[in-house]
């Protein structure tokens, strides 16, 4: 954070302050001076040949932001839920929230520590329940008294699983509020942020796609923001000047267009052991190509200036009254959740550029910019969110260039490059404010665009000065994101030369290539789900070697002509995972060929109900037996056993395995479970009254080699 507060001295029996909004600073007249020197050269003429891009407007492309569609597994999940309960609020803490921040963007909340009982990874310590032919376990964290809670986290999850992040309603029922499921090659943060909650507790839903997957599972939390401020509540009182403007009341006089209204967004994010609020601006990229929506940001450097605070980022949509003056929020308010990637931080301008990883919603508005030196006495003019509040309208006239010599407390001080001055008319700057657009009419756009960035205030309400990072000095340090050159042209290679460009091919495909140079190399991904022996292979007249990798699961096997016609042709017995194949010429031959993959499952007894064994019989009193292996430690045998009248089942298992068994109903519910038969036995034995229906028996245990065990079905049916 950059301890950018300060007075200005002209000299300092004249002085008044200059503070970086979104910090709140009370100190003395003349115990820090800010000094302004004037460039030679203050108003020069707007350079009409500068780089500039027009507005634009998402699409509605069916997306949403926030992710309300799902439901929890389990609709009360309580007294499944691993809890992790912080104690009341500490006199320090208290204390802290209390302090308002001395510099920095406005705070909000504070960050506590969890408590020593739940450090470290929690996966084993969690309550899974079955779920279909997968499992489902719950984390509730609750920080008491707290009007908004999130939770940061290393979270490892393995392929499929489905997240869901979720708190309680006005009818306290559990509502799910951002969901996310991991890709195929897994999921992997050493540092993630939660989506945020309303009130004192967030919950969080993993689901397994099976229930093998749990010793993949990672989940460790590391802090709990509390926030003392209600996160969708503007409050009447809270801002200090009482001459702002609501952007609704402005949009209605025609003082600024709907469009550059909504392309102000609020930011909160987490720093230094706090959460922070500051303002930003949806910049356009047409260069992107048609239908491109790249949400790139640009907001203060004193806000955003480091890669853990943009990825905590939270975006705030449409924040803003829904009538003129009104109290209620408007309805096109949406939230992204996912953090963003930090591209450039440049200090000297106070700017910074990101990218949120979620998109925008739809009818989200992409600012317009220019790369110019702007006017001095032209009109500015803008929207923010002073305090976190609604965002509020502000205008006023530009006067000019300055260095400003920012200073704390302490004196320490920073230079603030070229900044324009504009002298409010209408509104001012207050916490929050920071990273604000400022926009000045352009007459080839025929609206108003973005040129520079909100940095620091004078903390006046009326006639504030108010000082912005001249967007012309930061676009050298983004052309390669704003202004790319031309891309090269398109390669004729059909298949990508690595595994980061490699071609996507299923496990039984065939697949037409060419060699096109001595120097081609062909590379295909090949996701595996299952365990069994998989055969790769070339037919055609070129001469081909191939390879066969997979980095996680240790796997390289590589072949030259064990094929027809001098082709390569390779098999394998192999495990889950993403697999890489390797194709090219023989001593540098060209030429086409045709790439094959062929896939046979090798488990005796499939590990999900839908490959599951079936077992059934129309008898009275029938039994059913059979030898079954467990080959691996995450092998898994399902049983799908059809009851055509109530009946009493005895299942278990006999030889030196030590096996666990679980059986449930069609639609997951565990009915019974059992490791152990007793003390001597390790085989497990489930007896009971079951009625018509399908069910399904989920069998696994220790595994030395490949573990064989005899299972045993008893049934007696009414």
């Amino acid at each position: 954070m950059h301890p950018w507060d300060s007075l200005i001295n002209k000299p300092i029996e004249n002085s008044y302050r200059v503070t970086h909004t979104g910090r709140v600073l009370s100190l003395a007249i003349g115990t820090v001076f800010l000094t302004v020197f004037t460039f030679g050269s203050v108003a020069t003429a707007a350079n009409g040949g500068k780089l500039m891009d027009v507005g634009a407007v998402m699409p509605d492309r069916g997306n949403n932001v926030v992710k309300k569609d799902m439901d929890l597994v389990y609709a009360n999940p309580a007294p499944f839920e691993y809890k992790v309960t912080l104690p009341n609020l500490s006199n320090r803490e208290r204390s802290e929230i209390d302090t308002p921040a001395t510099h920095g963007p406005q705070k909000f909340g504070i960050h506590r520590d969890v408590p020593y009982l739940h450090l470290g990874d929690l996966s084993n310590k969690l309550s899974w329940k079955k779920e279909g032919d997968g499992v489902v376990a719950y984390v509730r964290v609750h920080s008491p008294q707290a009007e908004s809670i999130r939770f940061s986290t290393r979270l490892k999850l393995p392929a499929d699983a489905i997240v869901n992040f979720y708190e309680g309603d006005l009818n306290n029922r559990n509502d799910v509020i951002y969901s996310f499921t991991a890709p195929k090659k897994g999921f992997d943060e050493e540092l993630y942020w939660s989506p945020q909650a309303s009130g004192d507790w967030i919950g969080l839903e993993i689901r397994l796609p099976r229930s093998n997957m749990k010793q993949n599972v990672e989940l460790e939390l590391f802090k709990v923001a509390h926030r003392f401020i209600a996160p969708n509540l503007a409050v009447p009182n809270a801002l200090e000047c009482t001459n702002h403007e609501d952007v609704q009341c402005a949009i209605d006089d025609g003082e600024i267009s709907e469009s550059s209204a909504r392309t102000t967004l609020r930011l909160t994010f987490e720093s230094g052991g706090s959460s922070y609020t500051c303002s930003g601006t949806l910049m356009n990229v047409s260069g992107d190509g048609e239908d491109v929506y790249i949400p790139y940001i640009i907001t203060a450097a004193h806000c955003i200036s480091t890669v853990d605070e943009a990825s905590s980022v939270v975006a705030w949509w449409n924040f803003q009254a829904a009538s003129c003056s009104g109290s209620a929020t408007s309805s096109d308010f949406a939230l992204s959740f996912g953090g963003a990637e930090l591209l450039v931080t440049v200090e000297s301008y106070d700017q910074s550029l990101i990218r949120l990883r979620a998109d925008p919603p739809a009818g989200a508005s992409f600012s317009g910019w220019w790369v110019t030196d702007v006017h001095t006495n032209i009109t500015g003019s803008g929207s923010h969110h002073p305090d976190g509040t609604h965002k509020k309208f502000f205008s006023g006239t530009t006067q000019g260039n300055f260095n400003v010599n920012i200073c704390d407390q302490d004196d320490n001080c920073t230079l603030l490059l070229d900044a324009i001055e504009v002298r409010m008319d209408n509104g001012t700057a207050e916490g929050g404010s920071s990273g604000a657009g400022l926009r000045i009419f352009n007459p080839d756009a025929n609206d108003t665009v973005f040129v520079g960035v909100l940095s620091a205030s004078d903390e006046e309400c009326e006639n504030s000065s108010v000082y912005f990072g001249e967007f012309r000095h930061f676009f050298d340090y983004i052309v390669t994101w704003f202004d790319p050159a031309p891309p090269p042209p398109v390669s004729s290679d059909d298949h990508g030369d690595s595994t980061e460009t490699a071609t996507e091919i299923g496990l039984a495909s065939t697949t037409e290539g060419e060699i096109e140079d001595a120097d081609d190399v062909d590379y295909f991904e090949v996701v595996v789900d299952r365990r069994g022996a998989i055969k790769v292979y070339t037919s055609g007249s070129l001469d081909t070697t191939g390879q066969l990798t997979s980095e996680e699961l240790g796997v390289d096997i590589t072949d030259d002509d064990s094929g027809d016609n001098l082709n390569f042709s390779l098999s394998a017995d192999i495990e889950p995972g993403v697999y890489y194949i390797r194709v090219e010429g023989y001593s540098e031959s060209t030429g086409n060929y045709t790439l094959h993959v062929e896939f046979e499952e090798n488990d005796d007894h499939g590990d999900t109900r839908y490959t599951a064994t079936i077992v059934s019989s129309s008898a009275r009193v029938w039994q059913y037996s059979t030898v079954g292996n467990l080959e691996i430690s995450t092998d898994i045998d399902v049983f799908e056993i059809t009851l055509w009248s109530n009946a009493t089942i005895t299942v278990y298992t006999e030889g030196d395995t030590d096996t666990s068994g679980v059986l449930t109903d069609y639609s997951g519910f565990d009915l019974f479970e059992n490791d152990d038969t007793d003390e001597d036995n390790s085989n497990f034995t489930l007896s009971g009254d079951v009625g018509v229906g399908t069910y399904y028996l989920f069998v696994e245990g220790s595994v030395s080699e490949k573990s064989e065990y005899k299972l045993i079905i008893d049934i007696t049916q009414d």
